[in-house]
């Protein structure tokens, strides 16, 4: 297996040691470096990411002052016993849980969210839950679509299917709607999952080997980080800013022969609410040109646009036929629905669809034609419109308010549709002060730092819309911007005077 080496952000106010020290003490954590084994050597470190020696063995001594890796003369740097060990044994200590579980388990219990509410605390906004408005769901018109299905096909829908694919007719009709950012995809092109998450699954399970490398944005979607983290995968993260990916980083990233795949979401990006323009897809996908690299494109939102003309997938843009498109109903309709897909040349989608055939056979047979009535009544697309139209109130809400209660030095992203979008204080560390200082005072956000692979203390909050009102909407960025003052204010009170 190829060292793990870390990928190191110049640019990021974190200093150098410490993201070093920060990479190994996550990868000790989570297995990825066990007890007894040897952390790369200081040169090699130096040596890749461009740094002095001097840089590393400041790191590996902070590692070594957490008491993670002891310095050997002979032997290298050492990580010791008891700081990964497996908490799974069975009676005679041998493993109960595989590492994929051990490393899920511990993903699961470190994975920061927002801050809870103290039970006297009243709530007056809620921008943590990414999840539909369970006020909008369409009951009504789902349970007459389910009806129908039933009382027509009930005996065949209630068996096995037929096919591990998905219902033919479903696949044109997912199709037929993504034809507007992909004019010549087919529906045999896609495959059926239960939900984006199982897609996403399936793709490293088809495509990745314990060892590889995948890159991500910084920051990114963070249940991908627990996938990859579950699959024994290396991981590099790229910046994703208002400029959009940092191209020179991802240059040299993708350089690396072990780098097998790149992931990310170009459109209404999970937690900036930023999308790539055509330029920089156009220049994403020359990044990869003469690569083997396969690139996923997570477009759980593409179809929430609210203004602005739809952008093509990536897939459409890549001759090499090695981007694939996941996507899922999920977000649109409601959750329980686990309806997603994969969108994929037939030499990608054979093998996943056999990988799905051992997991679960199928995707329900009922779920999915329940979902093609409700989309031949019409009842899918004016569902849709009317949530697009509420999502733009809530967007136009959100930059009205921030206009009129953000200080000066914080800034929010402007997103053209989708769910979510990003405000920013000027330093490290202020997402999370602002998190903490708000949940106070009834407001609910997530901390940038969930979205970071090593938990790295971040500038920026998410805010997403799904739960929150218009008029939770000012009120919530009136108690946002308080917050974000007062948190400027003590920076500038402990600066000192000169």
């Amino acid at each position: 297996m190829p060292s793990l080496l870390p990928e190191l952000n110049p640019r990021s106010d974190t200093k150098l040691p410490e993201q070093i020290a920060r990479f190994y003490e996550s990868a000790i954590e989570d297995g990825r470096v066990p007890a007894g084994d040897r952390l790369p050597p200081i040169r090699e470190v130096a040596s890749n990411c461009e740094v002095t020696r001097a840089t590393v063995q400041e790191a590996y001594r902070r590692l070594a002052d957490l008491g993670l890796v002891e310095g050997t003369v002979g032997r290298g740097t050492v990580v010791l016993a008891g700081q990964n060990g497996n908490g799974h044994a069975g009676a005679n200590g041998a493993r109960l849980l595989s590492p994929y579980a051990e490393a899920a388990l511990r993903k699961t219990r470190s994975m920061a969210g927002a801050p809870a509410l103290a039970s006297e605390q009243p709530l007056v906004a809620n921008f943590a839950e990414l999840q539909p408005d369970d006020a909008r769901f369409p009951i009504a018109e789902w349970r007459a679509a389910m009806d129908a299905v039933l009382e027509h096909h009930g005996r065949e829908l209630l068996g096995y299917g037929h096919s591990t694919h998905g219902l033919d007719e479903l696949r044109e009709l997912l199709a037929a709607r993504m034809r507007v950012s992909d004019p010549e995809l087919r529906g045999d092109q896609l495959l059926v999952t239960a939900g984006a998450q199982q897609a996403l699954d399936l793709v490293l399970r088809t495509v990745c080997s314990v060892g590889d490398t995948v890159v991500v944005t910084e920051p990114s979607y963070h249940h991908m980080h627990g996938l990859l983290r579950a699959h024994g995968l290396q991981v590099v993260q790229v910046p994703f800013g208002s400029d959009g990916l940092d191209q020179a980083q991802l240059s040299r990233v993708l350089a690396r022969p072990s780098v097998r795949m790149c992931y990310l979401m170009p459109t209404f990006h999970n937690p900036t609410g930023r999308s790539l323009d055509l330029q920089q897809r156009r220049a994403l996908v020359d990044a990869v040109a003469q690569s083997d690299v396969v690139l996923v494109e997570d477009e759980y939102q593409y179809s929430l646009r609210c203004r602005g003309e739809a952008l093509p997938t990536l897939r459409s843009m890549d001759p090499r036929g090695r981007t694939l498109t996941v996507s899922t109903v999920s977000k649109e309709l409601f959750p329980a629905l686990r309806i997603g897909w994969v969108a994929g040349d037939e030499k990608l989608l054979e093998p996943m669809a056999a990988v799905k055939r051992f997991m679960d056979l199928e995707t329900s047979p009922l779920l999915q034609a329940a979902l093609v009535e409700f989309m031949k009544r019409g009842s899918f697309e004016r569902h849709l419109e009317a949530l697009r139209v509420e999502l733009a109130e809530r967007h136009d809400a959100l930059q009205r308010a921030c206009r009129a209660h953000l200080p000066d030095g914080c800034t929010v992203t402007n997103p053209d549709g989708g769910f979510v979008a990003w405000l920013q204080l000027p330093n490290p560390g202020q997402g999370d002060q602002l998190a903490e200082l708000a949940v106070e005072r009834g407001v609910r956000v997530v901390p940038g730092r969930a979205f970071d692979l090593e938990g790295i203390p971040s500038r920026g909050v998410r805010l997403s819309l799904t739960r929150a009102s218009v008029h939770e909407i000012e009120a919530g960025v009136r108690v946002l911007g308080e917050c974000a003052a007062d948190i400027l204010q003590l920076q500038t009170a402990a600066q000192p005077f000169v």
